[in-house]
């Protein structure tokens, strides 16, 4: 991974990068980092820059603990984040990367993920008080609410991807390095959930290729059968996000 100073001199990091790594930097160093079209993080600086942004998000004098959305995070305190991270990193200018680093920031979820959710453990570096008015958040219906709702929505998955921990963004990144365009439905289903139903999905591209006395091209063969796995009346808008295509209207 490529990183450079102020001067424009440009180093490579090879190996794992942390958090603390990126805090300890100096120089006026800064690690790249590359954007897909949907203006998502991708290949390892994308990696680095979010669990960096998740690290801000836990740090109470950096960031308000308890905020359930982003969005509702002080503008100013937005502001100083941003100029935080463009200070560590090499990112596009203009509002709409500003808001795709800010989306990282979810302090609610971030300090939940620590598994500690007892009255008299608040995580080091966060003040008591504030701990228990997040503790306090998460015991309220409304938080229940959100979580019952998830817990419905896990279990409607049909389709559950395969992907370990690459995300949807850099499996997308890296079918386009490797064949120049972007991916068909079908072909970004097949690499990103390996199971019976794209078996499934592949007998019914060969079975429908075999039959077809048109020259369709098998691509938008595939499509049709990928349509037809997938977008069904009662749970499309639940299947676009399980393939990261975007929110559920």
């Amino acid at each position: 991974m490529q990183f450079t100073d102020a001067k424009g001199k440009v180093e490579v990091w090879s190996g794992s990068i942390q958090p603390h790594d990126v805090w300890l930097i100096k120089g006026g160093f800064r690690f790249e980092v590359c954007f897909n079209r949907y203006y998502q993080p991708i290949r390892k600086g994308g990696a680095v820059l979010v669990k960096f942004v998740a690290d801000i998000a836990k740090k109470s004098e950096l960031c308000p603990i308890g905020v359930v959305n982003w969005r509702n995070v002080n503008k100013q305190v937005q502001a100083d984040i941003v100029e935080l991270i463009r200070g560590k990193f090499i990112i596009p200018d203009g509002k709409i990367y500003n808001d795709a680093m800010l989306k990282h920031v979810d302090t609610s979820t971030q300090l939940c993920e620590q598994g500690n959710k007892s009255r008299n453990d608040n995580p080091g570096g966060i003040v008591r008080g504030t701990w228990l008015e997040l503790v306090k958040y998460w015991y309220s219906g409304q938080s229940k609410k959100y979580a019952d709702n998830g817990r419905e929505a896990r279990a409607m998955l049909s389709h559950l991807h395969t992907n370990g921990s690459t995300s949807f963004a850099n499996s997308r990144d890296e079918f386009e390095m490797e064949h120049g365009r972007e991916p068909g439905g079908y072909e970004f289903f097949d690499r990103t959930h390996k199971t019976k139903d794209g078996d499934m999905a592949k007998s019914k591209i060969d079975a429908s290729v075999a039959s077809s006395s048109s020259s369709k091209p098998r691509i938008e063969v595939e499509d049709e059968v990928f349509n037809e796995l997938m977008y069904d009346k009662d749970n499309s808008n639940q299947n676009q996000l399980d393939m990261g295509l975007g929110e559920a209207k």
